[in-house]
């Protein structure tokens, strides 16, 4: 029996990087779930569907917050019994830790808001403290998984799908965050949260391209500038995005066609930094990803550049109209902007993926 018991910790010891890692994905899976589930929240806000706590988007959401808890709990597993690369590792499961604690807190907090005053907006406290969990989780998935990779040398096929799936959470988690900082959804009969309309015009003009730039070029350097990269990561944002945002939404079906044409700056940047794998052409890279930061987070941002140039109200059968009545004067009013925060996403990228990357 003491022989089994010395084997088994013998074992786990041995793999304990590959348990790490099955945390990792684990929680960036969860992180996953929780997004996808909290776009589509947003979505039955805005068409007035009946709202309660036990609605499919919040199942949905809560049900990736126990995949994260699970994936953080083997992380931690994996870490216990890990013999070299602690330094590595540690900082990844804190930042898990500190995200589910604020997740995990989230649920029950949701609950009693719900409770107490039903709808809620975007950003209640509840739903910003469920988004820096979402964030932070997400951050150690990807510093997680990408620390593993790079420690191992894996540089196959299989590694650049695990890259895509560390930081598509990531991205996806940051935009929440900047949504709730920039859209009108956060007023209820109970409290007014709404930003102010100069604020979010700054927010969205500044934050929505340079962070487009940052995880897209992020992704592309930590898989060595992989020629695809870029393209399924956007892919799969545009998708999860789309059927989240304008799927539900019989009134913005005909557009899904022009949502798609998102992937031609996209895969223009990745052909670009996977020809010329060089700092200054990530620049270039970047500046065409912020550049059209407007259409890829259409619909919603419509209301954002409403409120500052229109001050329309805009029901949900109308953001199509509206949304094209603005981009002339919002290409006008961004355009430069836009560009300069891909730069800058860009040039923070290069710095982001060392810190990610830290020697063993």
């Amino acid at each position: 029996m003491e022989i089994r018991q010395t084997q088994f910790h013998s074992s786990l010891q041995k793999n304990s990087p590959k348990i790490f890692l099955i945390g990792s994905i684990l929680a960036s899976l969860g992180i996953l779930l929780v997004t996808v589930g909290g776009s589509w929240d947003i979505t039955n806000h805005l068409l007035n569907k009946p709202e309660s706590f036990f609605s499919p988007p919040h199942a949905l959401m809560y049900s990736g917050v126990a995949i994260g808890l699970i994936g953080a709990a083997i992380s931690f597993l994996g870490y216990r019994n890990l013999q070299e690369s602690k330094d590595v590792f540690r900082l990844p499961l804190q930042l898990k830790f500190i995200g589910i604690f604020l997740l995990v807190g989230a649920g029950p907090f949701d609950y009693v808001w719900h409770s107490n005053f039903g709808l809620d907006g975007l950003l209640s406290p509840p739903h910003f403290t469920l988004l820096g969990g979402m964030l932070f989780c997400s951050l150690g998935g990807m510093f997680g998984i990408s620390r593993f990779l790079k420690t191992r040398e894996l540089k196959n096929n299989f590694a650049n799908y695990l890259l895509v799936l560390a930081t598509l959470p990531v991205w996806l988690a940051g935009s929440g965050v900047i949504s709730s900082l920039s859209l009108p959804f956060s007023n209820t009969d109970y409290f007014e949260f709404n930003p102010e309309p100069t604020f979010a015009f700054v927010i969205a003009t500044v934050a929505y391209p340079f962070f487009i730039s940052l995880i897209c070029i992020v992704t592309a350097k930590l898989s060595n500038f992989k020629p695809g990269v870029i393209t399924i990561l956007g892919g799969l944002f545009l998708l999860i995005y789309g059927m989240t945002a304008i799927v539900p939404n019989f009134a913005l079906l005909e557009s899904v066609e022009f949502y798609s044409m998102n992937m031609i700056p996209i895969v223009m940047a990745d052909l670009i930094v996977s020809f010329r794998k060089t700092k200054k052409v990530s620049f270039v890279a970047g500046g065409i990803l912020g550049s059209g930061f407007y259409m890829v987070y259409y619909p919603y941002i419509m209301y954002t550049y409403n409120e500052f140039l229109l001050g329309k109200l805009v029901s949900p059968s109308m953001i199509y109209h509206t949304y094209f009545e603005l981009m002339p004067q919002v290409i006008q009013f961004t355009i430069i902007p836009a560009v300069i925060m891909g730069v800058i996403g860009a040039l923070v990228a290069f710095r982001f993926s060392n810190k990610i990357l830290v020697k063993n």
